[in-house]
């Protein structure tokens, strides 16, 4: 495969995302690779059509890219040379693997955002975790706050600042999406889905307190 000149973009979810099978604090280390990962549900609207645009038009400029690297083929043998990988996003509604709806994901029209951070990089060097932010503070949270997210439970709402990289090697091409950082805005613990403020139908309103340091929330549009 020819290495293509590829950049990155960041790109933030809609503030009332949900997140589901979350891996943030801990890592996943069922199996190999060990990661850091969550789903992403974003309800049907004007913020989440907009990233579902913008995620197909960096679909569209990596294959434009990929065609471009490639003059000497026709269209017909793209098909049969490239190998397209699984989009790591799609609209619909959010299933399991049996294909029922999810519990707490009623809708049929979500842009669910399936992301995943290693913990290694190829070389065996160290990634750095997601950084996670709540109403809190301003600064990322320190190992002892993340403690309480440890178990984030389906429904918990968050704004997610997604890093999406185009890849074009020999396992495949496509795009890749990883969870940068995490602003979480309504908490739901694991296994408390049905017991929350906003479930009894209070509103909470949590002001957020000013702090300084570096990297905060406006560093990735919070």
């Amino acid at each position: 495969m020819k290495e293509l000149n590829l950049k990155g973009t960041q790109l933030n979810t809609p503030e009332n995302s949900m997140l589901s099978l979350s891996w943030l604090v801990d890592p996943d280390t069922k199996f190999a690779p060990h990661k850091w990962k969550t789903d992403v549900v974003c309800p049907h609207g004007e913020a989440s059509q907009k990233l579902g645009d913008d995620l197909d038009s960096l679909m569209v400029q990596l294959k434009k890219a990929i065609k471009a690297a490639y003059p000497e083929k026709t269209n017909e043998e793209l098909k049969e040379f490239i190998k397209w990988n699984t989009l790591p996003y799609s609209w619909g509604p959010y299933l399991d693997k049996d294909g029922n709806k999810r519990k707490g994901f009623p809708d049929d029209n979500y842009l669910v955002i399936r992301t995943n951070k290693k913990t290694h990089k190829p070389d065996g060097t160290p990634n750095g975790a997601p950084y996670i932010f709540d109403n809190r503070q301003q600064e990322p949270l320190n190992d002892t706050q993340k403690e309480k997210y440890i178990k984030i439970g389906p429904c918990t709402t968050a704004e997610v600042a997604l890093y999406v990289f185009p890849y074009h090697k020999d396992v495949g091409s496509g795009l890749a999406i990883t969870p940068s950082a995490i602003n979480i805005k309504n908490f739901i613990a694991f296994g408390k889905q049905d017991n929350t403020a906003e479930g009894w139908g209070f509103k909470q309103d949590v002001a957020p307190q000013e702090e300084t340091g570096a990297p905060s929330k406006n560093d990735f549009d919070f």
